[in-house]
């Protein structure tokens, strides 16, 4: 990256900051002048704060949008209109010119393209924030996808990190706030570092489809080792409908309740059973074909910790059956603490997620409503650890719910369990 690039995209995110620094704090100086009392409800200006935080990620891409999506997925962190506005940053952007793809896979493979490609798109079919993704044909004639990281991207990621660290840290130092920044930049840091390394990225690929070897109607793409690398990623071409897409479904005879039904076992086994998971299920990662679920994109595949399976099974069966004491132990065997160690607090975080059900107890749906108001208590109660495996396992079974909703079903995690066991 250019000297010139790397000073305006500091310049700017440091400019964002101290306008919203200002957004927050000029009206708090002056009511202390006046005498004014804090207002109950700055909706508002979290609103506007969001817009520029926005603003500055679409304008300059990269690192920032991932903060944008990384801060859109906590909302025990952030208040509503944060989470609102930065669902809206799409990891979609304009693709790079096909000459620098060409150089960069030619670099990466180290001969030119048509020594190993007899076709190579020059359009991709997706781009993103780290990379994009173009259609090929090997000299054998075999359909691929080439996923290609952008060459300049580590440049990005490095003084975006950089600057943003530096953010936290003055954020930090001079009003220290109950809401620390550094360790979700520590974690948005860990989860970059997955999605640039494109040979952990085949590995997990090729561990979720060794783990499925039993089940034939689960796809993962088959990985190209000997033309991938780190920066590169060649593999099997596959496409299908999308998940959430109900009339194209139907039009191809696919019942969307065996959609539903296959989707809870696939995502059960994994958090569950394997404690390995594909930690960003959206419908563009997922296809669905007759008798098949393709599952793609492994950047965000992690590995759970010893014991999360059982605590998140003990979690859900404790509120269906209502028991305020495992609820309590299940809080804390998946990691989540409180300021005072009051175990009340689990409690009443319990009873705010089943209070989004119809009957008031857990049912086995862990619906994106459900962890929302999970995440609404723990932003007014004084929960200090809420560990980020949770979030991610919360929103997956939010983005599943969702998912199952659009296609006139239930997404019921203990229905999946005994399928899966059974």
């Amino acid at each position: 990256m250019q000297l010139h690039t790397r000073i305006w995209r500091s310049a700017y995110v440091g400019w964002t900051a101290g306008a919203i620094w200002a957004l927050y704090k000029l009206p708090e100086f002056a009511r202390r002048a006046i005498g004014r009392p804090e207002p109950d409800d700055r909706t508002r200006t979290h609103d506007r704060a969001a817009r520029l935080g926005l603003r500055c990620a679409l304008s300059l891409r990269g690192v920032l949008i991932k903060t944008c999506q990384a801060v859109a997925t906590r909302s025990d962190m952030f208040p509503p209109p944060f989470v609102e506005r930065m669902k809206q940053c799409h990891d979609a952007v304009p693709p790079k010119a096909f000459e620098e793809v060409r150089l960069a896979v030619e670099r990466e493979l180290g001969r030119p393209l048509d020594e190993v490609f007899a076709e190579f798109s020059t359009e991709p079919v997706a781009a993103a924030s780290l990379a994009q993704v173009h259609r090929a044909r090997l000299l054998d004639g075999t359909p691929v996808a080439v996923k290609v990281q952008y060459p300049d991207i580590e440049d990005i990621v490095a003084t975006d990190l950089a600057n943003l660290r530096r953010l936290c840290r003055i954020y930090e130092h001079f009003d220290p706030q109950p809401m620390e920044l550094l360790p979700l930049l520590t974690e948005l840091t860990t989860h970059l570092g997955y999605e640039l390394d494109f040979v952990r990225e085949a590995d997990s690929a090729d561990r979720v489809r060794e783990l499925f070897a039993d089940d034939a109607f689960v796809v993962v793409p088959a990985i190209y080792r000997e033309f991938s690398t780190s920066r590169l990623l060649t593999m099997e071409f596959v496409d299908g409908i999308k998940p959430d897409d109900k009339a194209r479904l139907e039009a191809a005879g696919i019942d969307p309740g065996e959609v539903v039904q296959n989707l809870m076992h696939i995502y059960v086994r994994m958090i569950l059973a394997a404690s390995f998971f594909q930690a960003d299920p959206h419908p563009g990662n997922l296809f669905i074909r007759p008798n098949e679920i393709v599952l793609m994109d492994f950047g965000l595949a992690k590995e759970l910790p010893e014991g999360f399976g059982l605590g998140l099974f003990e979690l859900m069966f404790s509120m269906m059956t209502l028991n305020e004491a495992a609820m309590v132990r299940a809080f804390r065997e998946l990691g989540f603490a409180t300021r005072t160690g009051d175990s009340d607090t689990f409690v009443r975080i319990a009873r705010r997620m089943m209070s989004r059900s119809k009957t008031g107890t857990f049912e086995g749906e862990f619906t994106e409503e459900m962890t929302d108001e999970l995440f609404e208590a723990i932003r007014e109660d004084p929960v200090v650890t809420v560990p980020s495996d949770f979030v991610l396992v919360g929103r997956v079974f939010g983005l599943l719910s969702g998912i199952a909703h659009t296609l006139g079903h239930r997404a019921n995690v203990l229905a999946a369990m005994g399928a899966t066991t059974g």
